[in-house]
């Protein structure tokens, strides 16, 4: 499963871990949390307090013992929308503020939360009918590999929704991990093609994950027609 989005809500990889724990355990003193994320005692019960601060715990006392409980994950999803609803209030001062820039020839973006800002900012100026253009992403790393491609199904239905034409080539040893997208605009290879490679309009991005999680958006007109050539000749081939 995907945390990347508890993490942007402010939690720490062992705060998301105590919280999956309580969910899966429901109403329970720290004993059994201890036993199923493995902490150390003084870590669990900091980790409890700091989820308690942020409202994703509480608790009971009953004599001289703690009983924690989960907060309802929809109660969270309603937490999300006051946020939103609270950085909407601010939005037109802040683009008062904001200065527009010309862009760079190329930006680089780091992480995963940096691929995500970057595909975001890649169809920001999209209008509908645009093609997004790809060659499927691939790294080594299995972990990288599952998180990047489940962000791709909701990115694949953010594109969808802006009316986005979206096509692909991917290899057929990666099939499978398409399972429930639309497939109507895949072409799937038996050959050896270009990885990690998408082409929006004059720009290109590039995500050579296999040494770090690197990401770069390369503005470049004459490079994303040429990419944008070869694609269709893969794509069109027989």
């Amino acid at each position: 499963m995907d945390t990347s989005i508890l993490e942007d809500l402010g939690l720490t990889g062992t705060q998301i871990k105590v919280y999956l724990a309580l969910l899966e355990l429901g109403e329970c003193t720290a004993g059994p949390i201890l036993k199923e994320t493995g902490l150390q005692n003084s870590v669990l019960h900091l980790t409890l307090g700091k989820l308690v601060g942020k409202g994703f715990v509480s608790y009971i006392s009953r004599g001289k013992r703690r009983y924690y409980r989960p907060a309802d994950p929809k109660t969270i999803l309603k937490f999300i929308d006051e946020r939103k609803k609270r950085f909407e209030e601010i939005l037109p001062d802040l683009l008062s503020r904001h200065k527009s820039v010309e862009k760079e020839v190329a930006e680089v973006y780091e992480g995963y939360k940096g691929l995500r800002l970057m595909l975001y900012e890649l169809i920001s100026d999209s209008k509908k009918g645009d093609e997004y253009l790809y060659f499927s992403f691939y790294t080594d790393n299995p972990d990288d590999f599952d998180n990047v491609y489940n962000f791709y199904r909701y990115f694949e239905k953010e594109r969808e929704k802006k009316g986005i034409i979206t096509k692909g080539i991917v290899p057929l040893s990666r099939r499978e991990k398409f399972k429930g997208r639309n497939l109507r605009n895949i072409k799937f290879v038996d050959f050896p093609v270009p990885t990690n490679i998408s082409i929006f309009r004059d720009k290109v991005v590039l995500t050579p994950w296999a040494d770090r999680q690197v990401s770069f958006m390369i503005y470049s007109k004459q490079l994303a027609d040429s990419f944008r050539k070869y694609f269709y000749s893969v794509y069109n081939s027989k």
